[in-house]
């Protein structure tokens, strides 16, 4: 898969193949392009920047919902543990630290394997 948003119509698929009741909703706005009115509006209607890619609306294991950046590739140092220092991702990290802080599940799925493994280990 080449880009993000082929990994949010397979994670489309999925979901509704497998838990077609389940409410969940792709932050698909935030990588369009768009002019600068639309910018502006976008802006506005979403002012909190770092917002995940994914919500699942269903309490599961004490958490509200499942939050999920979406990413092609890791967003890691070699490591695995070390966050790249990218502006966009030190804003996305920092939203997911805020959302797990208020009762949510908020984490990274790395491809189309690893974003359903973090939906299905949320479920389990």
């Amino acid at each position: 898969m080449n880009k993000e948003t082929d990994i949010y119509l397979a994670l489309s698929k999925y979901m509704s193949l497998k838990y077609p009741k389940m409410l969940f909703r792709f932050d698909y706005g935030a990588g369009l392009k768009m002019d600068k009115y639309q910018y502006q509006i976008q802006k506005a209607l979403n002012p909190h920047r770092g917002y995940p890619d994914f919500f699942l609306a269903f309490p599961a294991n004490g958490y509200a919902g499942l939050f999920l950046e979406i990413k092609r590739q890791s967003p890691f140092k070699i490591d695995g543990i070390t966050p790249l220092k990218v502006q966009h991702l030190i804003e996305q990290f920092d939203m997911l630290a805020r959302l797990n802080a208020i009762g949510f599940k908020a984490t990274i799925g790395v491809g189309i394997d690893g974003c359903i493994n973090q939906i299905e280990k949320y479920l389990k």
